[in-house]
């Protein structure tokens, strides 16, 4: 009977992480056009996609390549502050390490913070949050501690 209850929770967690299969949805905006799309952020005032629905874009259509995360991107220009939203096709190596933004800079008045994450929606949070493999990890860590309990 033991078994049963640990496959059971096995199975459950596996249906936390595996999230749909391959679609993923994000918000989408731009501030320029939208000011809601800044931060603060609201996500009742802004629509998301379901990117896998999305036509790629066409540079990357010969890599054959799916939407698998969202971004968020704060570009300051001349002192101006831009926020963009959307599906990103490529995954990026810094968030694989554990490091969802990255500085980068221009010129001197040009400079863009460039996040990524995994998940539904993530591209709404501030400083996003970690992929979902990060925390199936750490789960999978407790889960002899749970085991132990049941």
């Amino acid at each position: 009977m033991e078994g049963v209850r640990i496959a059971g929770l096995l199975l459950l967690l596996l249906g936390v992480f595996a999230g749909g299969g391959l679609a993923i949805i994000c918000y989408q905006c731009n501030s320029a056009y939208d000011p809601q799309c800044g931060d603060p952020f609201n996500p009742y005032s802004i629509g998301f996609v379901n990117c896998s629905l999305k036509q790629v874009p066409e540079h990357l259509r010969p890599m054959n390549v799916t939407a698998v995360i969202c971004r968020k991107n704060v570009q300051k220009v001349y002192g101006k502050f831009r926020v963009v939203r959307g599906c990103g096709y490529l995954m990026d190596t810094t968030l694989k390490e554990g490091r969802p933004c990255v500085q980068r800079s221009g010129t001197h008045d040009v400079s863009v913070q460039y996040c990524a994450c995994e998940g539904d929606k993530c591209n709404g949070a501030p400083g996003l949050r970690p992929p979902p493999s990060a925390l199936a990890a750490a789960l999978l860590l407790l889960l002899p501690a749970v085991a132990a309990i049941l």
